[in-house]
């Protein structure tokens, strides 16, 4: 009898660990990727690292971004899409929303600000962020 109360306690424990691992509908999953050089701030997926400036007297990095065949516009768009995907959009607001021109986002005590300049094909990103 001890047996097969521990052997329905395993079903059972293990029918929950399956239920916990359900799949998650596409629009709520948060597959965020977060930028080597700022650990809270979600990276736009193709971006490359041009260059990076060490924190000023107020905690405030920037860096260069290089992100090709694309414009400013759809940068900033996905770039926004990108920060409420991980959350920002409870704890955030646009401080100016100047697309696409410039966008600056705050979450918690963060505060990001997106400059984004078109080259030709490309979009060179500055990310000021504290």
């Amino acid at each position: 009898m001890k047996k097969l109360v521990i052997y329905i306690l395993a079903i059972l424990f293990l029918l929950s660990l399956t239920a916990c691992n359900a799949k998650v509908p596409n629009d709520v999953q948060t597959n965020v990727t977060y930028s080597k050089e700022f650990s809270y701030l979600p990276a736009y997926g193709n971006m490359k690292l041009q260059n990076i400036t060490q924190p000023d007297e107020n905690g405030i990095s920037s860096a260069r971004y290089l992100i090709k065949n694309t414009t400013t516009d759809i940068v900033l768009n996905q770039y926004a899409d990108i920060l409420k995907k991980d959350g920002w959009a409870e704890n955030w607001s646009y401080t100016k929303d100047k697309k696409p021109y410039s966008m600056v986002a705050q979450k918690d005590n963060h505060v990001t600000t997106l400059l984004p300049r078109q080259t030709d094909n490309d979009v060179v990103l500055i990310i000021s962020s504290k």
